[in-house]
Parts: structure tokens; C-alpha cells; sequence
């Protein structure tokens, strides 16, 4: 499970952490999202088909953005699989983070030895 980039292997610890932030990779859920109501549009707009061109001038409306919102959900898809966020800056993040919180602490403990 490691890039083309990565020089070493992961520990489990970084495993967890790297399919952790592609599980909830903002691209993954605004798709899921799109796809969802995208599908629930677009039905709508079959069903209910000669009540939306009479009201919106001979447009199926919700036809047309339902279909709209499955092709964006899918463009979002289809990027999160070509593009996957790097493994190594996932773990570079999280060790940056560890160490501003380890300088936070100690930083926080010596200002109360005071």
C-alpha cells in the first residue's frame, strides 16, 4: 500500500492513519452527496415530467439538474480514484501535527512552573 514516492515501509499506525484520510476525503463524500440527490432529482423529474415543462416554459428542470448533479457526483468520484491524496503528505501532516502538539505541551507545562 505505498505510493511510487514512498521510500519505506509504513507502520500499522500510518496505515490506519492514510486509509482514515481517504476514507473521508472531502471528494468522496461531496460525490456520494451528488450521486444521492442526483439520482433522487432526477427521478423526480421522470416522474413528475409534464408538471416541471409547464411551470419552467417546456424545461424539465429537474430532469435536467438531477442529471447534472450525477455527473458532477461522478466527476468527484473519478478524481478521488486518479488523484488519491499522496501517502506522503498524509504522513508528513500528522508528524507535523504530533510535534506542534508535543511544542504546545511542553510549552503549556513550563509556563505553569513559573
Amino acid at each position: 500500500m505505498t505510493d511510487s514516492a514512498s521510500t519505506r515501509e509504513l507502520t500499522d499506525e500510518e496505515r490506519a492513519v492514510v486509509a482514515s484520510t481517504r476514507r473521508f476525503d472531502l471528494r468522496r463524500i461531496l460525490g456520494a452527496l451528488f450521486i444521492v440527490y442526483g439520482v433522487i432529482v432526477t427521478i423526480i423529474g421522470i416522474v413528475n415530467l409534464a408538471a416541471d415543462e409547464k411551470r419552467t416554459g417546456g424545461i424539465a428542470i429537474n430532469l435536467w439538474a438531477g442529471l447534472a448533479m450525477l455527473a458532477l457526483g461522478i466527476l468527484f468520484l473519478v478524481w478521488d480514484l486518479v488523484r488519491p491524496v499522496p501517502i506522503d503528505d498524509i504522513v508528513a501532516s500528522v508528524e507535523a501535527e504530533e510535534q506542534k502538539r508535543a511544542e504546545g505541551e511542553a510549552g503549556a507545562g513550563g509556563a505553569d512552573r513559573g
